[in-house]
């Protein structure tokens, strides 16, 4: 299963600032050399229907949308992480293997806990769809196959908030017409090469002569893009090295009432400490998450002793609540979330090896 934040960084300003919602909206990575000088980082769908895309210079994105409602933003790569933590989080609660390959991307291995029922599955992907709307007012697109090759090319097949299942059967079928340019890690240089040699479609490239294809592209790589058309794929959904772990939750009620809050606290802790105890870390720092009713986050943060005392969590987030408060006298929380950082792995449980 592979699953995909739509427009992610568009999206969280448009939580975030009501002002802009239902625009074009631009996220800009400024250089500071000139007022517009640097690229576009990513634009919601209503941008990308002006022209304004990824990579584009802003100075050009800016004359693409002269005349037209358009929001220039620059990027906050903070709030996107914080945001990003909390739903890979999520979707590790119903996952068996969790693969993050980048901030608003994963794959998932569902298998043991679906015996590999496709209904059970798609079940699996419309409550992490459901939990993200909910959650986080965000949409994701979500494909299902039985290899991550084809999980990534369907997620992106019905974008957005889409869910597209694709068999093992219908896996030719369902490539067969795309463009090679569509097939997931096909770059613009080697599209241009295989177009030079009439092939268009992965089709065209299914039937082409291997060894033709290995004297264009070598043996390994011909190999590769041979597979691709086919949609064969072997690699697995391999977990990453854990930087921080996180319990977040949402409140009965929406509510500024320190002790109401505080007992979800101690209720997140408790499986903050099953989380420490299997994956055998200690920490350095302590996080208060909150997150109010207009679905802005605010982190607060303390570095103590390395340690694993789940009560030191429990004792620093009750003070970082107090701090939170006090500058925020009025302010009714919807979520709250505790995080731990600054890990250290037991050799017992990861090796030199390993990092």
């Amino acid at each position: 299963m592979h699953v995909d934040l739509d427009s992610f960084y568009a999206s969280l300003e448009e939580n975030r600032n009501s002002a802009i919602r239902g625009k074009p909206v631009v996220i800009c990575v400024y250089s500071g050399r000139t007022e517009d000088s640097g690229a576009v980082s990513t634009s919601n769908y209503k941008a990308r229907e002006l022209g304004i895309k990824a990579g584009m210079p802003i100075i050009i994105a800016k004359r693409i949308a002269k005349g037209k409602d358009v929001a220039f933003l620059p990027v906050d790569m903070d709030y996107y992480r914080e945001v990003s933590d909390r739903i890979m989080e999520l979707m590790e609660d119903e996952s068996d293997i969790l693969e993050q390959v980048s901030i608003d991307e994963a794959y998932l291995d569902v298998t043991k806990r679906t015996d590999g029922d496709l209904d059970k599955a798609i079940g699996i992907a419309n409550t992490i769809k459901e939990k993200i709307t909910s959650q986080e007012g965000l949409t994701a697109s979500v494909g299902i196959s039985s290899n991550k090759f084809v999980a990534k090319i369907a997620s992106d097949f019905q974008k957005p908030n889409g869910l597209t299942v694709v068999m093992e059967r219908e896996i030719i079928p369902f490539l067969e017409h795309l463009k090679v340019s569509k097939l997931h890690g096909i770059g613009d240089k080697t599209t241009k090469s295989l177009n030079e040699i009439g092939i268009e479609t992965a089709s065209d490239l299914a039937s082409y002569d291997l060894k033709e294809l290995e004297d264009v592209f070598g043996k390994n790589k011909a190999k590769l893009l041979h597979d691709k058309s086919l949609g064969i794929d072997e690699s697995p959904v391999e977990p990453r090295e854990k930087k921080q772990l996180s319990r977040i939750g949402t409140l009965k009620e929406d509510t500024n009432d320190k002790n109401v809050i505080f007992e979800k606290i101690i209720g997140l802790s408790k499986d903050m400490e099953q989380r420490i105890i299997k994956n055998n870390v200690s920490f350095r720092t302590i996080s208060l998450i909150t997150i109010d009713t207009e679905l802005k986050t605010q982190t607060k943060s303390e570095t103590i002793a390395q340690t694993k005392d789940i009560q030191k969590v429990v004792s620093v987030s009750k003070q970082l609540l107090e701090k939170f408060f006090q500058e925020n006298l009025d302010k009714k929380l919807r979520r709250v979330g505790i995080r731990v950082s600054n890990l250290e792995f037991s050799k017992s449980q990861k090796t030199l090896d390993e990092f």
